[in-house]
């Protein structure tokens, strides 16, 4: 599906923006996203960073340096292109999937964390770390854990990114852990129980968005879903869910 028809769907069935995976920081290239974005009359959400650990095999606890520092060179300037479109820059799967259990590999991601918070701080972005469950990475699981790293590491610019489809596996309440680290959310994504767009799976993701708005929660909400049954239908059947439920007003 072509950027600019993607952007088109988005907007036809109601969504006020687009959050975006991106691995790169060429400059030109950021701009004509950054156009196309407005001239679709969205807002860009977030940016996620995952792809530069799944196609460049960066990370922030890889044992070679160099490509600690690539990673965390490529982060910044997307930290620094988020603030010109106001949007938040996620930090998922671009920290590595080694367990923290070893000095080397926890020293490396704190002095990673650390230079992109600075820069977050600096650029006036948030940075949302994410609660990524058992099988994808060996740390950071939960909710505690991550807003236990981020009071030890002493971060200013980030908070917590909950994901519905994580949650499901990981916190033993989904309700309970919205109740408890609601006010450190900067970034939600929704997906159900089998990463499949809401209402495809066993999870009653509009009681959770319900609870997520009565908390005070006033920030993105992203649907991450798998493009099942197909993009278009999946794009279609979250519109329709959320609109459903009122969730969804356009």
């Amino acid at each position: 599906m072509e950027f600019e028809k993607a952007l088109s769907l988005l907007k036809a069935n109601g969504f006020d923006g687009v959050e975006l995976n991106l691995n790169f920081s060429d400059k030109s290239l950021l701009i004509r996203i950054k156009d196309a974005i407005d001239e679709a009359g969205l807002q860009l959400a977030a940016v996620g960073t995952g792809l530069l650990y799944a196609i460049d095999h960066l990370s922030f606890t890889d044992p070679d340096p160099a490509k600690r520092a690539s990673a965390v060179a490529v982060v910044n300037d997307l930290v620094h292109f988020a603030s010109e479109v106001r949007a938040n820059v996620i930090i998922g799967m671009v920290r590595g999937v080694n367990a923290l259990d070893s000095d080397s590999v926890a020293e490396s991601l704190a002095e990673c964390l650390k230079e992109c918070d600075s820069t977050a701080e600096e650029s006036g972005v948030k940075l949302a770390l994410e609660a990524i469950n058992r099988y994808e990475t060996h740390s950071l699981n939960s909710a505690k854990e991550v807003a236990a790293l981020i009071d030890k590491l002493k971060l200013r610019a980030s908070g917590l990114l909950l994901d519905t489809f994580h949650m499901n596996i990981e916190e033993r309440s989904i309700e309970v852990t919205l109740s408890n680290y609601a006010s450190r959310i900067v970034h939600f994504h929704i997906a159900d129980s089998n990463r499949w767009p809401p209402g495809n799976g066993h999870l009653n993701v509009n009681v959770l968005l319900e609870q997520l708005k009565d908390l005070g929660y006033k920030g993105w909400v992203s649907a991450e879903a798998l493009p099942n049954p197909s993009p278009f239908d999946a794009v279609k059947e979250t519109a329709s869910y959320l609109k459903r439920y009122n969730l969804l007003t356009r």
